[in-house]
């Protein structure tokens, strides 16, 4: 089978030509039709997972997000042959289940990855961007807990994460303040974003405090260093507000010091997480982010995009 794998940590991935893996118990092989690219991908090809004294079965196939259907299952799987399904590897998986899924097979077992039923009018593309960043977006709402006209600074507002928390935000009632490059601000509004600032050309803080002098509610910032964060975007924050980042930048002890809670946010997917993403694409309440899909051929050009920074919206690569 073809996938996109490394020989070790540090290696530039390559397609490759693997065996099929077979399902061992309580795994289930999937025949891979969508996987979605997260810049976790790149990250754990160069071995910034991997803790010293931690042995990784090699070659590892890379890839967590996933849309395919079950091909074999082993004694005890709880899913059957022929089911439709999508998920996401848990972040601990590589250390003891190399197939990813960037591959046309992989295995998944309830200890390496959350699974859910793909709903049929879910397209296996929309299911394999759901997981990882639709996941973790519904999570980050859920704590920050915007309230209705409330006020949500979304610092990489365009992303996958952040365009699904823009649209969970704004269903809620909150005004977005979404910060995305100007070319982007006519898809930020279109996610429910009530204001945009271009941080290109524009201070962030100051545009926000001359908009909003009594500071906003909330903040959830997905791209800002910990100079940024902390030095310009944390202190627009009201006191009894609320902060979160998925790039480990807050200081939360120092925050809680004025009555900020702050959270350096980590994401573990669960069965019930794919659950209720697939119940709110399919009510309208969520929709697929902007995707741009690439065949598995081209899944190295889609990895080098995924580390630039600026995606809009999803990356998904397609095996069909």
């Amino acid at each position: 089978m073809r996938a996109f794998a490394i020989d070790s940590f540090g290696q530039t991935p390559q397609l490759k030509d693997l065996p099929v893996p077979e399902p061992g118990p309580g795994e289930v092989q999937i025949e891979v039709r969508a996987a979605s690219v997260n810049p976790i991908d790149w990250k754990v090809a160069a071995g910034a997972f991997a803790p010293p004294g931690v042995t990784f079965p090699f070659p590892q196939t890379l890839g967590f997000d996933f849309a395919g259907r079950v091909s074999a299952v082993g004694d005890g799987a709880a899913f059957d042959v022929g089911q439709e399904v999508f998920g996401m590897r848990l972040p601990t998986a590589p250390a003891s289940n190399p197939h990813g899924s960037y591959a046309e097979y992989m295995t998944a077992s309830p200890e390496t990855a959350a699974l859910g039923v793909r709903p049929s009018d879910l397209d296996p593309v929309a299911a394999a961007a759901l997981p990882m960043t639709g996941g973790t977006a519904l999570r980050l709402i859920d704590w920050l807990d915007p309230a209705e006209g409330g006020t949500l600074l979304v610092v990489g507002a365009t992303g996958g994460v952040g365009s699904y928390a823009v649209q969970l935000a704004a269903a809620r009632g909150t005004r977005v303040i979404a910060v995305a490059a100007g070319e982007d601000h006519d898809y930020a509004r279109s996610l429910g974003a009530a204001e945009v600032i271009d941080h290109r050309t524009t201070d962030v803080a100051d545009a926000v405090r001359a908009a909003h002098p009594r500071g906003v509610d909330a903040v959830l910032d997905l791209a800002d260093d910990r100079e940024v964060l902390m030095g310009r975007i944390a202190p627009l924050v009201r006191d009894g507000g609320r902060l979160a980042t998925t790039v480990f930048a807050a200081d939360p002890e120092a925050l809680a010091a004025r009555g900020v809670r702050a959270v350096n946010f980590g994401y573990r997917a669960t069965d019930q997480d794919m659950a209720e993403l697939a119940g709110l694409v399919t009510a309208g309440t969520l929709r697929l982010p902007r995707t741009t899909t690439y065949p598995l051929s081209a899944m190295p050009e889609a990895h080098t995009a995924a580390t630039t920074g600026h995606v809009r919206g999803k990356l998904v690569v397609t095996t069909g």
